[in-house]
C-alpha cells in the first residue's frame, strides 16, 4: 500500500463510508505499519488521527452501552461479549487495533494510572524432593537435575518439569517417594508425571505426586488451581485429592479452582468425564460443565464456558460479568502485589479478555475506562471509585 492509498483509506474510514473488507485491510495494515523514510509526517499524522478516531468511537460505545453495568475491554481482542450488538460493524476491529497498539507501545488511554509498575508473572516454582531436598526451578539449569530412584527428573528447555523412568522397572522404593511442586504468587509451571498426564499449575498452589504410580490408583493432592490432561489408564483411575473432595477420573482435560480465599472449589470438565466426591455426595460431570463444592460440603453443577476456566492456561485473564473484586483476586495472585479499596466501589460488571503478559499499569488503564481508579504503592493496588 503506498502512501495515497493509506490516506484515501484513512479518509473513506473517519467518514464512515469504508467497508468491512477495508476496515479490515486497514486494521491489518495500521497493526503492521513501521516507520520508515519513505513515508512523510503527513502520513504519520494521518495514522495518529486514525488511532484517536479509533479511541473516540471505543469510548463513545462504552458508554452508550445499553448495559449501563457492563464494562467492556480487550487486550487484545473482543470475545464472547453479550453487549455486542452495541456496536457498529467495526467495532471488534476498533477494540482490536486501540488495545493491541496499547499492548505494543503502552499507549495511555487516559491518565496514568499508576505511578509505579509491576511485571507479569511467569514460569516460577519450586520442587521439594521426598528427601527434602529443593530446587528452585526458574533459576535451575535445563538438563537432569536428579535420579530419584529409577525415575530421572528433568527440566526442559519450555521450563516443563519431566518424570521419565530409565527403562527399569519401578521398584516399591519408588512408589513411595512423593514429589511437591509449589508456585507463590507471580508463578507458574508445568509438570508431565511419570504416567503422561500433563499439569499446568497456576500461581499461589502446589501439587503432591509420586514420582512413580503403582497400584490400582493414581492419586496426587493438589492447593490452588491446576489444570490437567490425564494419560488414559482404564486399570488405573486418576484421583486429584482437594481437602475433603476428590476428583476421579481415567482419563480427560479438566482444569480445578481450589484457592482457600474462594466461596468454592469449581471443577470444570473440558473432555471426557469426572467423578466429584465429597463425604456421602457425589456427581459425575460432562464436558462443558462445572462442578461446585461450597464450604458446606454442598455440590451444584451448572453449564459453562469452559474457555473462562482455563483462560489462565491459555495465557489470559477472561471475565465474562466479573466484579471487580473477582478481578482483582486473580491480578493479586498473578502480578503478586496486595489489593485495599477506598471508599464505595461501583459494582459493575465486566465482560473481556487481557493477556497475562502484559505489565500490571496497562491491565489498569483498560479498566479504568470505567467508574474505577488505581494506584500502586508499594506493590499494593488501591482501589477507589
Amino acid at each position: 500500500m503506498n502512501q495515497q492509498e493509506f490516506r484515501q483509506l484513512i479518509d473513506k474510514y473517519l467518514a464512515g463510508n469504508a467497508s468491512v473488507e477495508e476496515e479490515q485491510l486497514l486494521l491489518n495494515f495500521f497493526d503492521s505499519f513501521q516507520s520508515d523514510a519513505e513515508w512523510d509526517n503527513d502520513v504519520f499524522g494521518a495514522k495518529q488521527q486514525l488511532e484517536d478516531k479509533m479511541l473516540s468511537r471505543l469510548q463513545n460505545a462504552v458508554a452508550q452501552s445499553n448495559n449501563k453495568k457492563r464494562k467492556i475491554f480487550s487486550i487484545p481482542v473482543l470475545k464472547h461479549v453479550a453487549a455486542a450488538a452495541i456496536f457498529l460493524a467495526a467495532a471488534s476491529t476498533i477494540m482490536y487495533c486501540i488495545m493491541h497498539r496499547q499492548q505494543q507501545n503502552q499507549v495511555a488511554v487516559n491518565k496514568p494510572a499508576v505511578t509505579h509498575d509491576v511485571n507479569p508473572g511467569g514460569n516460577k516454582a519450586t520442587l521439594t524432593l521426598s528427601n527434602g531436598a529443593t530446587y528452585v526451578l526458574d533459576s535451575a539449569k535445563n538438563g537432569i537435575l536428579t535420579q530419584n530412584g529409577k525415575i530421572s527428573i528433568k527440566k526442559e528447555k519450555d521450563g516443563q518439569i519431566v518424570y521419565a523412568a530409565d527403562g527399569v522397572k519401578s521398584t516399591t522404593a519408588d512408589e513411595n517417594m512423593y514429589n511437591t511442586m509449589t508456585t507463590k504468587a507471580g508463578g507458574q509451571y508445568q509438570v508431565l508425571l511419570a504416567d503422561g498426564t500433563k499439569v499446568w499449575l497456576n500461581s499461589e498452589s502446589s501439587i503432591k505426586y509420586p514420582t512413580a504410580f503403582k497400584g490400582s490408583q493414581r492419586i496426587v493432592e493438589l492447593t490452588g488451581e491446576a489444570y490437567f490432561e490425564v494419560a488414559k489408564n482404564a486399570a488405573m483411575p486418576f484421583i486429584v485429592k482437594v481437602n475433603d473432595m476428590q476428583v476421579k477420573v481415567l482419563g480427560t482435560h479438566f482444569n480445578i479452582m481450589a484457592y482457600n480465599d474462594e466461596a468454592a472449589v469449581k471443577t470444570t470438565l473440558l473432555e471426557g468425564s469426572v467423578k466429584l466426591s465429597i463425604g456421602q455426595a457425589s456427581n459425575v460431570l460432562k464436558p462443558g460443565q462445572q462442578g461446585m463444592v461450597n464450604k458446606n460440603g454442598q455440590i451444584k453443577v451448572v453449564d459453562v464456558d469452559t474457555d473462562l476456566a482455563i483462560a489462565w492456561k491459555n495465557g489470559y485473564f477472561e471475565f465474562d460479568r466479573s466484579n471487580i473484586q473477582e478481578i482483582m483476586a486473580q491480578l493479586s495472585r498473578w502480578y503478586d502485589t496486595k489489593v485495599t479499596y477506598e471508599g464505595k466501589i461501583p459494582d459493575d460488571e465486566f465482560v473481556g479478555r487481557i493477556e497475562r503478559g502484559v505489565k500490571l499499569s496497562q491491565v489498569l488503564r483498560i479498566l479504568e475506562l470505567s467508574h474505577v481508579h488505581f494506584k500502586i504503592e508499594n506493590k499494593n493496588i488501591i482501589v477507589t471509585p
